[in-house]
């Protein structure tokens, strides 16, 4: 099984967010573990390592959440075709909408994350972390 982790997913366990980190981690535990294949997008490196180094203040610690993300993730690469299908994606949050292309791209279906709403006209499956985890269990 192969799933696209959103940015929000790994900046809950970088960014040691409490409220989200425990479940956050659990699904990146299977990742880790190698009984998922986890992806993240290229872009969401981008991101992270924006939103770590403005939160921490530390381009240090940016550059640490950047390496452990791509130790414990593959990457979907962001090309020329993956944004030319995402701007045209009938879905309101381009970011997101480069996320799915991405994920399409190197056939992954499942993408897990906290908005999934963002998600919506996305063609693939959207879950929260919890329901992610509660669909292993069937």
């Amino acid at each position: 099984m192969k799933i696209l982790l959103d940015t929000n997913i790994l900046l809950d366990i970088v960014l040691n967010r409490a409220e989200f980190f425990d479940v956050s981690a659990s699904v990146l535990k299977l990742v880790r573990e190698q009984q998922i294949r986890g992806f993240v997008a290229a872009t969401s490196l981008t991101n992270i390592y924006y939103i770590v180094r403005k939160e921490r203040k530390s381009t240090e610690a940016a550059l640490t959440a950047v390496n452990k993300t791509l130790e414990w993730c593959k990457v979907a690469p962001v090309n020329y075709r993956v944004l030319d299908i995402a701007r045209f994606a009938d879905m309101k949050d381009f970011e997101d909408a480069v996320q799915v292309a991405a994920a399409r791209d190197v056939s992954i279906d499942i993408v897990v994350t906290r908005d999934t709403k963002g998600f919506h006209n996305s063609g693939l499956l959207v879950y929260s972390p919890e329901e992610f985890l509660e669909t292993l269990k069937q």
